[in-house]
């Protein structure tokens, strides 16, 4: 008799250890992450946005112990991206490549179904992008004040006309707050790219534009444009002879076309914790730095929480921006 109650002893540790071993594998299974991340980007392939994510993925990857991509989902000024990623589930595998555009600013101009602040959980910054205000050559403005006087002397508000690559965009509204600081109308003359937009300073089909700095340097250095400021807090290494707007005069004209990861809302605090400690190692390589600056971005890591304040500022601002100058798509 005593024979089968050894056997059923013995059976108790081994079937303890078993289930001990199942659990262990299926915690292990469920660990984030388990499968590959994929990073959603708002606008074409070899686009800045999609250039950065492209960056950030092939660093975080390997960081994580998974592979990440880049899907490209372009169109509506990046607010297809964006929608996408706000109705994906909340686990950390579908990230945005947020741009100022399609976060801050797409819900002041389109009917979009999404919320910059409560769609969203931020991840972090990704990356400061300054503008740069160029000038056509035969307008012999090389100085804010130059342009100013300028400006005054027009008789007519059509003679002073600036480029974008679109309406909505940071460019754009640029163009408005610049209008505002001048006391003069200027035309607004949207393009389909920024590289359209800059090169049509240079052909002389517009008078100015805010461009991005590394096609902008490239005109500059060929004397085909004349860059009067940068819309930073500080010079840019690209253009170190080029004053700040606060330098010019203007202390409250920092805009930036920055760029950060976001996931949906609700992420779990654990993963969220995850991806953004990466993500601030992935920024902190001087490897990613260099590839940033030939963009003319700066690494600008930060936590999550230092992000969402900040979106929430810059939708407050364009918001009123908007507002105030009565803008909309036509």
């Amino acid at each position: 008799m005593k024979k089968p109650t050894h056997r059923i002893v013995c059976r108790i540790p081994i079937l303890a250890l078993a289930l001990t071993a199942s659990a262990g594998t299926a915690w292990a299974q469920g660990a984030f992450p388990s499968h590959t991340i994929k990073i959603v980007v708002g606008s074409q392939a070899g686009s800045a946005p999609d250039v950065l994510a492209r960056v950030l993925a092939n660093e975080m990857g390997p960081l994580l112990g998974q592979s990440a991509i880049v899907d490209n989902k372009a169109g509506a000024t990046g607010t297809i991206g964006a929608m996408a990623v706000a109705s994906s589930p909340a686990d950390g595998y579908t990230l945005l490549m947020g741009t100022v555009s399609n976060v801050a600013l797409a819900p002041s101009f389109y009917p979009v179904k999404y919320d910059p602040v409560s769609s969203f959980t931020p991840i972090g910054m990704v990356a400061s992008v300054p503008l740069v205000l160029v000038t056509t050559p035969s307008l012999q403005a090389t100085s804010y004040a130059q342009l100013q006087a300028t400006a005054k002397l027009m008789a007519s508000p059509a003679q002073l006309s600036y480029s974008s690559p679109g309406v909505g965009g940071p460019q754009h509204l640029a163009g408005v707050l610049l209008q505002r600081q001048l006391g003069v109308a200027l035309l607004h003359v949207p393009y389909k790219s920024g590289g359209a937009a800059t090169t049509a300073v240079a052909a002389g089909e517009v008078q100015m534009a805010f461009a991005g700095i590394p096609a902008a340097a490239g005109l500059a250095q060929a004397k085909k444009v004349v860059p009067v400021l940068v819309t930073s807090r500080k010079r840019s290494s690209t253009m170190p002879d080029v004053a700040t707007a606060v330098e010019a005069g203007l202390p409250d004209f920092e805009i930036d076309n920055w760029h950060a990861l976001f996931a949906p809302a609700n992420l779990p605090p654990a993963t969220r914790a995850t991806l953004e400690a990466a993500l601030q190692k992935v920024l902190a390589l001087q490897t990613v730095k260099d590839q940033f600056q030939k963009l003319g971005a700066e690494a600008t890591p930060g936590t999550g929480t230092q992000l969402e304040t900040f979106v929430a500022s810059e939708a407050r601002r364009w918001a009123q921006v908007v507002s105030d100058n009565k803008l909309k798509v036509e």
